[in-house]
């Protein structure tokens, strides 16, 4: 089976045993006894386990595969496949949270930002694309020396100018910055590594313009 998609249809908290899904085609409700029917689900950078489908409900056990138990926003990405076909990914997964990385052929799933005032969890790996239909005033926390060497990568698929506050934390090569301003341009982001407990800009911007730190 390869991996198909969908998106939630409702916001999963912290601690829920059910997920919401616009479309459950693909997803079954397994026969552990026999092995089969199993699906696992990756919501953002969360893998679940299906226990249970009804309709498009989908009862999960959390935070599967060593990845951190999250919430998840109305919208959010959800990749559907069997275990085998996430053993890349489980791998990457892994390995995005230590110091260091080797990379061979990568699929990194988006993880959706739709809210007004997102929150990205500070210092850990990830490719962050805003869908939010008006402004996304994010955050974004001091990361810490475990992080060291992690990349996230945020970016907008909507013509908004989205604003990341990292209080003294963006650096672009002469003096820590507090604010990024995304141009109201589809294609507008950035880049950041953590080097020495600082974000610092890899990239930034696109053909639609650039990102301004102040």
């Amino acid at each position: 089976m390869a991996i198909t998609a969908t998106t939630l249809s409702a916001a999963c908290g912290l601690t829920d045993l059910t997920v919401t899904v616009a479309s459950a085609t693909g997803i079954t409700a397994p026969n552990f006894t026999a092995g089969t029917g199993i699906t696992w689900l990756l919501v953002d950078q969360e893998f679940m386990l299906v226990m249970g489908v009804s309709g498009t409900v989908i009862n999960v056990l959390r935070g599967q595969n060593g990845t951190g138990q999250a919430a998840h926003v109305n919208g959010a990405q959800v990749q559907i496949g069997l275990p085998g076909d996430f053993a890349a990914i489980g791998e990457w997964l892994g390995s995005s949270m230590t110091v260091k990385q080797t990379e061979g052929a990568i699929n990194w799933p988006a993880i959706f930002l739709s809210g007004s005032a997102d929150a990205i969890p500070a210092g850990v790996a990830g490719f962050y694309v805003v869908k939010t239909a008006g402004v996304d005033a994010m955050t974004l926390a001091a990361p810490t020396a475990a992080q060291e060497g992690n990349i996230i990568q945020i970016w907008s698929d909507t013509t908004n100018a989205h604003t990341l506050t990292a209080t003294s934390l963006l650096a672009n090569g002469t003096a820590l910055k507090t604010t990024a301003t995304f141009p109201a341009f589809r294609g507008a982001g950035l880049t950041l590594r953590v080097c020495n407990l600082v974000y610092h800009v890899m990239s930034n911007g696109a053909s639609a313009g650039v990102v301004v730190l102040t």
